[in-house]
């Protein structure tokens, strides 16, 4: 700094606190102390040379707050500088200061002396401690599940009785401290923050995830957890659920061996009436119209009935394991464009577009891939009843995988219920009260069959504008 002794620039440089900082007449930033780039955030080969307006917000540059500050400061020898700033991550602070006239030690005028200390931060650091407290003591007191509150430093706030009478610890050790440092909890804290972290990492707030607990009392216990985001920047927390799966997945079990028994035993008595209304249909083509229209609708339900059957039938396999693929190498968008224009001849109301970049060759059960693309086509149009389109998209990926999506313009799923969507039997209460007839099956095995060939499955969706549902395979 010109016509400053080395011991000034010593003093300056010692100023943690404040910012510090020189410009030239101009108001461009010759000079950067270690202050302001703890308070600025930014490093002097990044500040200097550029105009000092840049601390500045929008509004106060345009109402030319700058260039009145550095006339104050000529004509009163000061000028207070007490205002929002902005910083490099154009995050806001209310920096209180002075701006003062630089002369050389000829006593010419060169530029301007900033001093600025952030006003804002200790106090608002106060604000939102409390704010992150009072939230999570209401969150706590409207929840009876097991549930603990964490900031984003992964720093327990707060958590529920039935949380700590589940692991059997104690709420004035826990509060503060790290949740991965809860040693005595029974958890195996580097799995379970192996499958905690990708979902923090990617804002993945909506996805649950199970790890096995050796519960002191009652032995092994399957746990799931489900991360949720609870309150947006400045503060942000979020909670982890907890949810003892063991005692349901026993009924799980019961209920999946008594499903596979009734299927095959349904199944049966089910090729005999088929068989015999095919029959009927056929010795009554000269009856009454009414009469021919009866037999029509029974083969109709039928035919509904042993879907439904064969469905239950593979959820049966899948859960034990049993479900055998047949695999081989085809083109997946010549079995796109054939299921698309099979659906296409039994419904008039949509027209469905398929969009490719080039052919794809993939190693998968060809019909059980089918079902998958005919189950999303289906639903795209049952669940956009006033819309006329529907858009297959297939393109290739980085990863060696093709992504087929298959976008709706309807009803769309609200952001609470879209857990339930590829769950077994999982159908939402909205949809439930549309009357649109479902089983809750299609897309649950979808995903099943999808998982066992080595893609994923997934969807987006807008209440009220539509949703896309897509899955991605290994290219051969």
């Amino acid at each position: 700094m010109q016509g400053q002794p080395e011991i000034y620039e010593s003093i300056i440089e010692s100023l943690k606190d404040y910012a510090v900082f020189t410009t030239n007449k101009d108001a461009v930033i010759t000079s950067w102390s270690k202050g302001a780039e703890r308070i600025l955030l930014y490093k002097p080969s990044e500040i200097i040379g550029r105009s000092g307006d840049i601390l500045y917000t929008p509004e106060d540059i345009a109402a030319n707050v700058p260039a009145l500050e550095i006339m104050t400061s000529m004509a009163d020898g000061k000028a207070v500088n007490e205002r929002f700033h902005v910083k490099k991550d154009r995050s806001r602070f209310w920096g209180s200061g002075l701006v003062y006239p630089l002369y050389n030690t000829d006593d010419i005028h060169v530029g301007f002396t900033k001093i600025m200390q952030n006003a804002s931060d200790e106090d608002q650091a106060r604000a939102n401690l409390r704010e992150e407290h009072m939230m999570a003591e209401i969150l706590i007191a409207t929840n009876d599940e097991p549930v603990v509150i964490l900031n984003a430093e992964m720093i327990v706030i707060n958590a529920s009785l039935s949380f700590l009478q589940y692991f059997n610890l104690d709420h004035a050790k826990i509060t503060g401290k790290i949740f991965y440092q809860i040693t005595d909890s029974g958890i195996d804290m580097v799995k379970f923050r192996a499958a905690l972290e990708p979902l923090m990492k990617s804002n993945n707030f909506h996805t649950a995830f199970e790890f096995t607990y050796e519960h002191t009392q009652n032995g092994s216990r399957d746990i799931m957890v489900k991360p949720r985001r609870i309150y947006q920047r400045p503060n942000v927390l979020f909670s982890l659920e907890f949810e003892d799966l063991t005692e349901g997945k026993a009924l799980m079990e019961e209920k999946d061996v008594f499903i596979s028994a009734a299927s095959h035993e349904i199944r049966t008595p089910l090729s005999v009436i088929n068989a015999y209304g095919q029959i009927l249909e056929r010795e009554l083509k000269e009856a009454k119209p009414i009469v021919i229209k009866g037999v029509q609708k029974i083969n109709e339900q039928i035919k509904y009935l042993d879907s439904l059957v064969l469905s239950l039938l593979d959820t049966s396999k899948i859960k034990t394991g049993k479900l055998v693929l047949d695999q081989d190498v085809f083109e997946l968008c010549t079995l796109i464009k054939e299921q698309a224009e099979s659906y296409s001849l039994t419904q008039m109301s949509h027209q469905i577009k398929v969009i490719h970049e080039r052919e794809c060759m993939v190693f998968a059960d060809k019909v059980r891939t089918a079902s998958v693309i005919a189950n999303l086509l289906s639903n795209a149009v049952k669940y956009s009843p006033k819309a006329d389109t529907v858009i297959v998209t297939v393109a290739m990926e980085e990863n060696h995988f093709v992504r087929v999506s298959i976008q709706d313009f309807g009803l769309g799923i609200p952001p609470g219920e879209q857990d339930k969507i590829f769950q077994r039997f999982g159908r939402t209460n909205s949809i439930k009260k549309s009357k649109i007839p479902g089983t809750g099956l299609g897309l649950h095995l979808s995903a099943e069959i999808i998982k066992l060939q080595g893609g994923t499955i997934g969807f987006t969706s807008e209440e009220g504008k539509g949703s896309t549902f897509y899955f991605t395979l290994p290219l051969y």
